[in-house]
């Protein structure tokens, strides 16, 4: 990371500022947007990794996205990430992204803490987008290594360090190795935490020793968010030390996780063990019989089809090229919900 005379508070440091997204005049980097002050980085609990709602023309479904909202506030949630890998961020067109973000800002309307991810093929993009979604509302970023060319964990720390120094908002770094094909070092988010160019991190390895590596490196670090993606071990992760719980199945089931979350916090195991448990049996809605379809289509499809189901949004619909759900996910998720009661 370069040297800047910047404030590295990036909850309200002053940055470039940002090109507005769609006309008109462009709030400071940091600033709080219309609607109200930014809502801060949850320091335990559940954020939603929202899926996106799309009409039957593939473009966003806004409406959709603001009864999803509902949905999971209600259930007491502490945030929701918009364009994670749930939201079929890779698939979607840049206004599309950019609809998605400016769906969730407004409907959640600083009751709960919004992410926004940056599914960039490089830094540049990351940085436009990143400057966008400030503009947008979003009150922090979710950063992944860019897709396609592998960078070392050198490169790396320029990558998150001119992402961090755009913007006046909180950074989190994805560490997602099966969609970048690199993994971030525990030592990479230890420097990055140190230089003030990230907060926290989104652990979705799947891997426990990493888990324990992440802890140790940055267990001197004030503040640091560790959030995980791996839903068959949230306990486990959160007596560790980890802080939030990003589970897809929350977009169906929000309740569950928020109870889980909270017996933990408690320090009541025996009974978050138990949640645990409850989670754990049911995740066969993701083994969805789509053909012609890769596991991960049949995941974004049988969510979108229980929600469908649930009331929750109008359309199962999912991005291009991926195959649509059929009568075959309708009946396996019917299935699912009778069990789920």
């Amino acid at each position: 990371m370069t040297d800047s005379t910047q404030d590295d508070d990036r909850t309200g440091g002053v940055a470039a500022a940002a090109p507005a997204p769609s006309g008109g005049a462009t709030p400071a980097a940091g600033a709080a947007p219309a609607g109200g002050a930014r809502v801060p980085l949850p320091q335990s609990g559940v954020i939603v990794p929202l899926v996106t709602p799309l009409l039957p023309d593939r473009s966003v479904d806004a409406a959709s996205a603001a009864t999803l909202v509902e949905h999971v506030l209600s259930a007491g949630v502490d945030g929701v990430l918009a364009l994670g890998s749930t939201g079929e961020s890779g698939a979607l067109s840049a206004a599309d992204r950019e609809a998605s973000v400016a769906a969730t800002v407004a409907a959640v309307g600083r009751r709960a803490h919004v992410m926004a991810g940056l599914p960039a093929m490089g830094t540049a993009d990351a940085v436009a987008d990143a400057r966008r979604w400030e503009a947008l509302g979003a009150d922090s970023l979710l950063l992944a290594a860019p897709f396609v060319f592998p960078p070392s964990q050198t490169e790396l720390v320029e990558h998150f360090g001119a992402v961090a120094d755009a913007v006046g908002i909180p950074l989190v770094a994805y560490d997602v190795p099966g969609r970048a094909h690199v993994a971030l070092s525990p030592g990479l988010l230890a420097q990055l935490a140190a230089d003030g160019a990230i907060a926290g991190v989104k652990d979705s390895t799947n891997v426990l020793s990493n888990a324990q590596g992440v802890l140790a490196a940055t267990a001197q670090v004030p503040g640091f968010v560790r959030a995980t993606g791996s839903e068959e071990s949230i306990d486990g992760l959160l007596l560790s030390g980890y802080d939030i719980a990003v589970p897809g199945l929350a977009n169906v089931l929000p309740g569950l996780h928020v109870a889980l979350a909270r017996h933990a916090r408690a320090g009541e195991w025996e009974q978050a063990a138990a949640r645990q448990r409850e989670i754990a049996g049911l995740l066969g809605l993701y083994a969805a019989p789509l053909a012609g379809a890769t596991p991960t289509t049949a995941f974004f499809a049988a969510v979108k089809e229980a929600l469908r189901q649930r009331g929750v949004i109008e359309h199962a619909t999912l991005s291009a090229p991926f195959a649509q759900p059929d009568e075959a996910v309708a009946e396996h998720v019917r299935a699912w919900l009778a069990r789920v009661g």
